[in-house]
């Protein structure tokens, strides 16, 4: 099991990282946490408290890993199938998820869109695009409970 207290990135800033981060890397860093809070099974998962009290730090090492991964510009130092098996893994250790619905691939690929688009500086609109989404999947999770008769 990870140890969240132990996480050495502070996730919280993601603008003081090393000069070799990509470009737009604030941009890249709302992408990723977008797409994590959108990501509908993590989301209930950490809500829930299905990782115990420790769900929300738990959350938060997750997005400090992804920024880990893509921190340097030249390379990520995981591929989009190792970020798609480490995505899984984590829910299923640390939330006791077990995705069926194969929506890491999803959030992978997203998360290496994004990647791909800082690089090539062009990652305001895509990074846009994604933070409306999780607004959108925050509003309808917020939305009227459902009654039961």
């Amino acid at each position: 099991s990870k140890d969240p207290a132990n996480n050495t990135m502070n996730s919280h800033q993601p603008q003081q990282q090393q000069q070799s981060s990509p470009p737009c890397w604030n941009e890249f860093c709302a992408g990723v946490t977008a797409c994590l809070r959108s990501w509908s099974a993590f989301r209930t998962a950490v809500v829930g408290g299905w990782g115990g009290v420790d769900s929300t730090a738990k959350a938060e090492f997750l997005r400090s890993t992804i920024y880990g991964y893509f921190l340097t510009a030249q390379n990520p130092q995981v591929s989009l199938e190792e970020l798609e098996d480490h995505l899984a893994i984590y829910l299923e250790e640390e939330f006791a998820v077990q995705l069926e619905d194969h929506s890491e691939r999803q959030v992978a690929q997203v998360i290496y869109q994004l990647y791909e688009t800082c690089v090539q500086q062009q990652t305001v609109t895509l990074a846009q695009q994604v933070v409306a989404t999780a607004v959108a999947a925050d509003a309808v999770a917020a939305g009227p409970a459902v009654q039961v008769p």
